[in-house]
């Protein structure tokens, strides 16, 4: 199972750890024979010499040995998070599960459609891949080391000094492998049980930190402080347990290596000198030759912990996530050109209600959202339309009636993975227009990059910029304008492939020239992607499929936008009031 996880560079470390090892018993042979030499009053200079070539040599090894391991872990590191985002951003959330992948071997799960990474995910993307890194980089080549590096100490034993004490000290060295396969058996349940509770733990605290507003708005912020606490004091207890089985291990390895095999060694070596079947060199050699024994075992027994957190890291995560797909293409023209009555419902809320700290925020909301379909929801200041926008997030927890997402009830979970959001003010952060979208898809080629941006009627002003894609964004974006922005994040949201994209105030502080553009982006998407727009300025909602006025948490209205021109209401009054200009 080791051999199957090492990667092919540390086979170089284990490598070079068997040359230090062949170096520094030459070397310790070496020492032997000054020492006889010494005694006999003959010339040691052939010794010496071979001692500092292979005291040179042992140095070498170990410096090199030394700096493979680190970089080493920076490239599995950057490997399993690359392709856990991959896996987690491409990953249909309505599929059924694959076949578990990782960096090392399987192929692609190829299911269509796209995703984001859920909360649980988060601890294998952080914490977890960094200990599949170590585990992977910085015990696999030394423990094979540990495991092999004794067979070639005692065979220059035995051949260079005496088969007797080789042979007793082999069987010391054989408990290794004993010794560390049950504390592997025994350690598998309780690691695996941090691991889980670990990853619990991070999930409820992005989850209450992310669902923040809503706890706010429900008068719910000790109930979602209690939940992170009760979370934490489990995995302290967990930690406390798996600690202790830690410091016992690292116990039993001193206890019965340390001492049993070093005074071992050197009652043989006393015993085997008094009967004359060595010498006082071959004394000296057999005691400095047992720290080698000793010291790769020690490595291992201190390392044992690391290895245990990363090989169930390891499976943790290849059980999660799976191999990336490409972006979902966009529907054929066969399937736009289907009638509006054939369209498949996405999205239906019936009798929907949210209460905040015992008062009802909205009620009786009900709505039917077909795949592709553009839906506004527009209304006064306080009508409950951030509110709605927060449930269809998976943000607020509902309180009546239901929210079916493709027909099966949607919880909190399923929601987040089915939605994206671009809200009023994006988050761009410092560094290219092409990192900035690759937040959404990190395997994204150009072209894809080039298409969604097309999609955001973006394209034209980026390759209009000399380094196009490696365009610098700025803090914040700095560099762009307010509606490059928007179309920006849009453009991501985009490449992110969620079923449902909902747009809080897409046009709001911009110019007539800015908004215009946004417009036409949003209005190229209607019918390939199914739009929830929340939205001030109705004038900018005239193309919808549906428009939803909400006033004081009902349904005032619901229609096209041309039935309720037509009508008597907030939707008619207010685009009057706006202006056609505007």
């Amino acid at each position: 199972m080791l051999l199957q996880d090492m990667p092919p560079r540390a086979w170089i470390a284990a490598a070079l750890q068997w040359i230090r090892t062949i170096a520094l018993a030459t070397l310790f042979l070496a020492l032997g024979q000054v020492l006889d030499a010494a005694l006999g009053e003959t010339d040691p200079t052939g010794a010496l010499v071979l001692g500092a070539i292979a005291g040179a040599a042992a140095v070498i090894c170990a410096g090199i040995a030394a700096a493979v391991p680190p970089r080493l872990r920076a490239v599995e590191e950057q490997r399993w998070r690359a392709s856990g985002i991959r896996a987690a951003l491409g990953r249909d959330p309505a599929a059924p599960s694959g076949p578990p992948v990782g960096p090392g071997g399987g192929g692609p799960g190829g299911r269509p459609g796209g995703g984001r990474p859920g909360t649980g995910e988060a601890e294998l993307l952080t914490g977890g891949v960094e200990r599949i890194a170590e585990y992977r980089a910085e015990f696999l080549g030394p423990a094979l080391a540990a495991f092999t590096a004794p067979a070639l100490v005692l065979l220059m034993l035995g051949i260079f000094v005496d088969p007797v004490i080789a042979v007793v000290l082999l069987v010391l060295v054989l408990l290794v492998p004993v010794l560390v396969r049950f504390f592997l058996a025994r350690f598998r349940g309780p690691t695996a049980a941090y691991r889980r509770l670990a990853g619990q733990a991070t999930a409820k605290f992005q989850e209450v930190l992310r669902s923040l507003g809503g706890l706010v708005l429900l008068g719910a912020e000790d109930a979602g402080r209690r939940s992170v606490a009760e979370a934490a004091a489990a995995l302290r207890v967990q930690a406390v347990t798996l600690l202790k089985r830690s410091q016992l291990m690292i116990l039993v390895n001193d206890a019965l290596f340390s001492l049993v095999m070093i005074t071992a060694a050197v009652g043989l070596a006393l015993w085997r000198f008094d009967v004359g079947a060595i010498t006082a060199g071959g004394f000296l050699a057999v005691v400095l030759l047992a720290t080698l024994l000793y010291e790769p075992i020690d490595k291992l027994g201190r390392s044992f912990y690391v290895a245990m957190a990363g090989r169930t890291q390891q499976g943790l995560f290849t059980q999660t996530l799976t191999t990336p797909t490409t972006v979902a293409e966009a529907p054929s023209e066969a399937a736009r050109a289907q009638p509006a009555a054939e369209a498949v419902e996405l999205l239906r809320l019936k009798d929907l209600g949210v209460d905040r700290g015992g008062s009802s925020v909205l009620r009786g909301v009900t709505l039917s959202v077909p795949r592709g379909a553009a839906v506004a929801v527009v209304g006064p200041s306080g009508a409950g339309k951030s509110t709605l926008a927060a449930v269809l997030q998976g943000l607020i927890p509902t309180a009546a009636g239901q929210l079916l997402l493709e027909g099966q009830p949607a919880d909190s979970a399923a929601l987040q993975q089915a939605a994206v959001t671009v809200p009023q003010k994006p988050f761009i952060f410092s560094g290219t227009v092409a990192e900035n979208l690759r937040l959404a898809r990190p395997d994204a080629t150009d072209r894809q990059l080039w298409e969604v941006l097309a999609q955001a009627r973006l394209d034209a002003e980026i390759a209009a910029k000399p380094r196009g894609l490696a365009t610098q964004v700025g803090e914040d974006g700095a560099s762009l304008s307010g509606g490059q922005i928007r179309r920006l994040a849009i453009a991501r949201a985009l490449l992110s492939g969620a079923k449902l994209l909902i747009l809080d105030e897409p046009t709001a502080d911009l110019d007539r020239r800015a908004e215009q553009l946004v417009d036409e982006s949003l209005r190229s998407l209607a019918g390939d992607h199914t739009l929830i727009i929340i939205a001030h300025r109705l004038a900018t909602t005239r193309w919808a499929d549906q428009v939803l006025v909400l006033e004081a948490g009902r349904t005032a209205a619901l229609g096209t936008p041309e039935e309720l021109l037509a009508e008597e209401g907030y939707y008619a009054q207010a685009t009057a009031g706006e202006g056609e200009d505007r």
